[in-house]
């Protein structure tokens, strides 16, 4: 029999992805709301699928055909894998797939360039000469050189981290309790406990999975323990800082800024969301950074992962 592929990435789809996936099958790009995805998902076998949408069990159990959920991403929170896995389906992903990941370097960059934008006011400076001023005292920011950054999770990102901080002459102190010292070692990063990395650096990254371990991670006893001129990037998931604290902190001055390209609650956001307490609270302050979750969306990295992941699907197939 035919497979009938559904990919939800929906026309902005890697060509050459489609030609591999054609070979097992007849292949749909669509772009569906969470309720389009419900009502036709029933006439696939397998579904590709990005962020945005949620493959909760109500979706799961209308799949009724389905043979493969495939998702190219590390971070899985929303694919429902453990009922999925009752299902019978399988899960195609990048989780783990550390060769392969090691050459994809899209968020890892654009948490350093927030850890710049953040510390040097970059998204407002351009703001202030497009209303045709040139005011270079109100953007007084601050040097990376010699600063200490906190990396949590040296993993492949963190790992990249280390890196990028090493070529900017800061210290490198990591918080990973599964990672070897020697790995540590050879990234010039001392290895420390959470409370002492809270405690040191200037800025801090954060590059870890989300799970009922790091799930509000950051939280009012972090922030408290974080220098009052310190800076935090997330770029892994919403969910691994309290939101609600952390706006807190913003407005008290507890810390001195964050950026992040993760929302607690975005895969709820469809195409729309307003009165978002942290959004808001951005329109008129500058120590908070928010972009779309757009840490893997470069074309070189969105090519690479569609081919990886298509491929991964076709040898999937023929272990079902």
């Amino acid at each position: 029999m035919k497979n009938k592929i559904l990919n939800t990435i929906g026309s902005k789809y890697t060509k050459k992805a489609k030609e591999v996936l054609k070979k097992i099958g007849s292949v749909d790009c669509l772009d569906l709301t969470q309720d389009e995805l419900g009502e036709k998902i029933s006439d696939y076998n397998i579904l590709v699928v990005g962020l945005g949408l949620n493959i909760n069990k109500k979706v799961i159990d209308k799949g009724k055909n389905l043979k493969i959920i495939a998702t190219a991403t590390t971070g899985l929170d929303h694919i429902d894998t453990e009922y999925a896995k009752e299902k019978n389906i399988q899960i195609v992903s990048l989780r783990n797939e550390t060769k392969f990941l090691n050459t994809i370097t899209g968020t890892a960059e654009l948490a350093f360039g927030l850890i710049i934008d953040l510390l040097r006011s970059t998204p407002y400076a351009f703001d202030s000469v497009k209303r045709h001023e040139w005011d270079r005292e109100s953007f007084r920011g601050h040097n990376l050189y010699k600063q200490t950054l906190g990396i949590v999770g040296l993993g492949r990102l963190g790992s990249w981290m280390a890196k990028y901080g090493n070529a900017f002459g800061m210290k490198i102190v990591g918080f990973d309790p599964y990672i070897d010292a020697a790995v540590f070692d050879n990234l010039n990063c001392e290895k420390v406990d959470f409370e002492k990395l809270l405690k040191r650096s200037d800025v801090i990254s954060i590059h870890v999975h989300l799970n009922d371990e790091t799930e509000n991670m950051f939280d009012i006893h972090a922030f408290e323990k974080m220098k009052n001129s310190a800076y935090l990037i997330n770029t892994s998931r919403g969910r691994i800082v309290d939101e609600n604290k952390l706006l807190k902190s913003l407005q008290t001055k507890k810390i001195a800024g964050y950026a992040t390209d993760v929302l607690a609650n975005e895969l709820n956001f469809n195409k729309n969301f307003s009165n978002h307490p942290l959004v808001e609270y951005a329109k008129n302050n500058q120590n908070l950074i928010i972009v779309p979750h757009i840490g893997g969306m470069t074309h070189e990295s969105r090519e690479a992962t569609d081919i990886f992941i298509a491929n991964k699907i076709v040898v999937g197939l023929q272990n079902t």
